[in-house]
């Protein structure tokens, strides 16, 4: 009998371990929102959100649409993706402008909802700058200034190209209009690679010439 190779067996296989790795998105995860923050921006609910994930401990996150309504108790289907180029075209608000455009949005988006984490934003003015991003007819008036300083800051920061987006996971709902957009998760600053100090070329250097003036005295002794 000859072997074949089971394609039904490792294709799920590889889907499981991509999705993991944020390669290939989750697919169809159900989402619960548990309980909100109490903090408003006049009268909206603001970050964080509390959301359950298959039935899961609740963790905060921040809503990125101002433009759906969403209950405490409501459940819904979504689909999970990292924060990466080549799943953009995925996300609620991918064709609202260039990719590069939008591409920069949600990491500025995601860069805010962070800093909400952090406690370095305030929720309130941080999540209306996130809604502003994606509704440009959304009324930030009640503290625009502050709104357009978040703003700008994340733009620098973005702009940078120091930062990782491998900590955020986008929840988009499926199909798109169902339910709100959430981002959850953590970017953090790519840390440089250290150059050695002098002293450690020195002492490359020193055990160098020592191997050296070792290995010439074995040979005049040979």
């Amino acid at each position: 009998m000859t072997n074949k190779f089971n394609g039904l067996f490792v294709l799920p296989v590889v889907l499981a371990l991509g999705a993991m790795i944020g390669i290939v998105p989750a697919r169809g995860a159900t989402l619960t929102l548990t309980g909100v923050s109490g903090n408003l921006y006049g009268d909206i609910y603001t970050a964080p959100y509390f959301i359950s994930v298959n039935s899961g401990p609740a963790v905060p996150m921040m809503c990125d649409d101002a433009r759906t309504e969403i209950s405490t108790g409501d459940s819904w289907t979504a689909d999970s993706y990292a924060l990466t180029a080549a799943n953009l075209v995925d996300l609620k608000f991918a064709t609202e402008g260039s990719a590069s455009t939008m591409l920069n949005d949600y990491e500025e988006a995601a860069w805010i909802e962070s800093g909400v984490k952090k406690g370095t934003i305030d929720s309130a003015d941080g999540n209306a700058a996130v809604w502003s991003l994606f509704d440009s007819a959304f009324n930030t008036s009640l503290d625009h200034v502050n709104v357009e300083t978040i703003l700008a800051n994340a733009q620098t920061a973005v702009s940078s190209g120091k930062l990782d987006f491998s900590g955020i996971t986008i929840y988009t709902p499926s199909p798109l209009n169902s339910s709100q957009e959430f981002i959850y998760g953590t970017v953090c600053y790519n840390q440089p690679s250290q150059a050695p100090e002098p002293a450690t070329y020195a002492m490359i250097g020193g055990g160098l010439i020592l191997l050296v003036v070792m290995g010439r005295r074995r040979r005049s002794r040979a």
